[in-house]
Formats: structure tokens, C-alpha cells, sequence
């Protein structure tokens, strides 16, 4: 019995060869003819792969890269172009406010006096200026007539009146007060005798009027008036009247700002209808009980 190896009898079974092993091996070896596997071997015919590879071709990132060319981010950046803080910058330029600030210049509020205060009336004058005042002292020509106050200057006549307590006194006060609070001021008002130094004093505390942005006593109240005590005369060296002594008035604010202001007087009994009366009891060595005209 013939031996055919094992896979050369697979092969022949696989190509239908006869018994005998005719040539139909070679008729069917259409392995070479059938052997389209080159010929359809298309994969290299049909290889678009690189010719559709529009991937580089329809590469449009670059080209419709338009992030670099749209980038009207530079372009358009009219934030330099349209800064019109520089251009129309006109915040510096139209910063008015220091060139408006009118608020030092016409800063009248001090000079306008209407700083308010506790007791409603207007400030006189600036709050940080030099305090000033004019020293005045009430007159009356009858009893019955109201007083009125007149400014004293050195060398001034100083009247002696009698007061609702009894007795004589110089009304004293001010006026033209600027630069000080008008609410709860202080008036000291003193008369010293310079042959002894011996003085005479009244303390009085009120509100000061503004009349024309300018503090002062109010007539028509003789408590806002210094009550210096004249007579009965027990304490000066001379009469009181037709002499000369020392007017001293210290004008001082709640705020604790405070003038004094001295000046040689002169005081005087000038009521007529009084005027015998206040000569008694002012006179040097005047002595209580003793009778007057």
C-alpha cells in the first residue's frame, strides 16, 4: 500500500484529485491564477487612506485659525484706543472739586456766623479765631425809664444806679463779642480801688444775643449785665463818684475761651432825681444807718 504523507492527502482531498493523482492538481492550482489576493489587493490600489486624508488637507485649524485673525481681542482692544480716561480723561481734568472747593473760600459759615449751638443762638464769628469784646455799662435818666447801654472807653463815665436789691451798683457788659460761644458765658465784672488794691465784684452767667453775627449783653435783662456792687461805700480809700478807678471785666465761654479786658474809669451819680441819695451813700467812710437826703 502506498504511503501518502498525511498532509499531502489533506491537501488533495481539500483539491478533489483523483485517486491516481492526475494532473488536476496543476488544472486546479488556480491558486497562482485565483491568486487575485495581489490583484485584488486593492488595499494599496484602494489605499484613499492617504488621499482622504483630508485630515492634514481639510486641516482648516490653522487655516481657519481665525483666533489669531478674528483675535480682534488686540485689534479691537479699543479699551487703549477708546480710553478715553486719558483721552477724555476729563476726571482729572474736570476735577473740579478741588477747583470748585469753595468750601474754604467762601467757608463764610464762621464769618456768616451760623454755627449752631446748644442754646439756638448763632455762633458770633469763628470758633478758632481771637476772641474780642467791647465793654459797655448801662445809663438811665429816670427811674422809670428803661436803661440803655452805652460802650465805655478809658477815661468813660461809669453811671451809678440803683438796682432791684438795694443799694448802687455799675451795670457792666459787653458787646460785639466775637469768637466765643454765646451760650452759658461768664461775665466778671470788677471795680478796684489802685490806691489800696482793694476791689469790688460781680459774677454773672447768661446767654449772649447775636445781633449782626456779633454776641452782647441784652439791655432790657440787667442780669446779663456784671452787678458790680458800688455802694454803700465801706470798702474803697476815696468816694466812689468823680474818681478814678480800675474797670476790669473778664468775658469767658463755656468752652473755657476767655478776654480780659481793664480800664481807668470814672464813675458817676447820674440820675438827677437820685443824685444827692447816691452821693451819700458813696461817699468815703459812709457808714451804714447813717441818714441820706
Amino acid at each position: 500500500m502506498k504511503h501518502v504523507p498525511v498532509v499531502l492527502l489533506s491537501l488533495c482531498l481539500a483539491m478533489s484529485c483523483g485517486p491516481d493523482g492526475n494532473d488536476s492538481s496543476q488544472d486546479a492550482g488556480t491558486n497562482q491564477d485565483a491568486g487575485t489576493g495581489q490583484d485584488a489587493g486593492t488595499t494599496p490600489d484602494a489605499g484613499p487612506l492617504p488621499d482622504a486624508g483630508t485630515t492634514p488637507d481639510a486641516g482648516t485649524t490653522p487655516d481657519a485659525g481665525t483666533t489669531p485673525d478674528a483675535g480682534t481681542t488686540p485689534d479691537a482692544g479699543t479699551t487703549p484706543d477708546a480710553g478715553t480716561d486719558e483721552d477724555a480723561g476729563t476726571t482729572p481734568d474736570a476735577g473740579t472739586t478741588p477747583d470748585a472747593g469753595t468750601t474754604p473760600d467762601a467757608g463764610t459759615v464762621p464769618d456768616a456766623g451760623t454755627i449752631s449751638t446748644p442754646c439756638g443762638i448763632p455762633y458770633p464769628g469763628d470758633p478758632n479765631g481771637t476772641p474780642n469784646f467791647t465793654i459797655t455799662a448801662l445809663s438811665r435818666t429816670h427811674p422809670d425809664l428803661p436803661m440803655v447801654s452805652a460802650p465805655l472807653t478809658t477815661g468813660s463815665t461809669v453811671p451809678i444806679i440803683e438796682p432791684i436789691q438795694g443799694g448802687r451798683v455799675a451795670f457792666i457788659g459787653v458787646r460785639d463779642v466775637v469768637n466765643m460761644d454765646p451760650c452759658g458765658a461768664t461775665l466778671l465784672g470788677a471795680l478796684k480801688d489802685t490806691s489800696t488794691g482793694k476791689l469790688v465784684l460781680d459774677s454773672r452767667t447768661t446767654n449772649l444775643r447775636n445781633t449782626d453775627g456779633r454776641g452782647s449783653s441784652t439791655d432790657a435783662d440787667d442780669a446779663s449785665f456784671s452787678n458790680v456792687p458800688l455802694c454803700p461805700n465801706q470798702w474803697a480809700s476815696k468816694d466812689i463818684f468823680d474818681q478814678d478807678y480800675e474797670l476790669i471785666l473778664i468775658l469767658k465761654d463755656r468752652l473755657g475761651k476767655s478776654l480780659q479786658k481793664t480800664l481807668t474809669v470814672r464813675p458817676a451819680c447820674t440820675v438827677p432825681v437820685e443824685e444827692a441819695f447816691c452821693r451819700c451813700i458813696c461817699k468815703q467812710g459812709y457808714k451804714l444807718g447813717e441818714p441820706c437826703p
